[in-house]
């Protein structure tokens, strides 16, 4: 009976720990990876050698990261945004995860609005994505910019 019993403990530790995420941890890019230019549409995001960036054709709703409901339009005018970045953590709601970090200097935002995370996703030049979830990040709802050729 204990065989038994240390059995089915034995077996339900084995299905709980195979239920749960990779402990690998995601590739961080490196600044080589992420300096170009990004695209969404008509938007763009320069991210220079020197820390700097603009992004520009981008509505406020992003800015802001107004949260949408899947198939909504992003709300507010398009802008422009000066800053810097660097390479950092998506921070606990990502769970970590890489993140290109951008600080607004240009224009001044209102309120709490002062930078925006940019997640990283994909593991090749090719596949690579930059993002920030606009709603439940289970609902998949993003905004991503994706590099251009060259």
């Amino acid at each position: 009976m204990r065989k038994a019993a240390s059995l089915v403990i034995l077996l339900a530790a084995c299905m709980g720990l195979s239920a749960c995420e990779s402990a690998v941890p995601v590739p961080v890019p490196t600044r080589a990876q992420v300096i170009g230019t990004w695209r969404h549409g008509t938007a763009t995001l320069e991210l220079d050698k020197d820390g700097d960036f603009v992004v520009s054709g981008i509505p406020t709703g992003v800015v802001k990261q107004a949260i949408i409901q899947d198939g909504a339009k992003i709300k507010g005018p398009i802008i422009t945004v000066k800053g810097t970045w660097k390479i950092g953590s998506g921070g606990n709601d990502a769970g970590g995860a890489p993140a290109v970090q951008l600080h607004f200097l240009k224009p001044t935002m209102v309120g709490t609005f002062n930078g925006l995370t940019m997640l990283v996703e994909g593991s090749t030049t090719s596949n690579r994505q930059l993002y920030v979830d606009l709603g439940d990040p289970d609902a998949n709802v993003q905004y991503a910019f994706t590099k251009a050729a060259g």
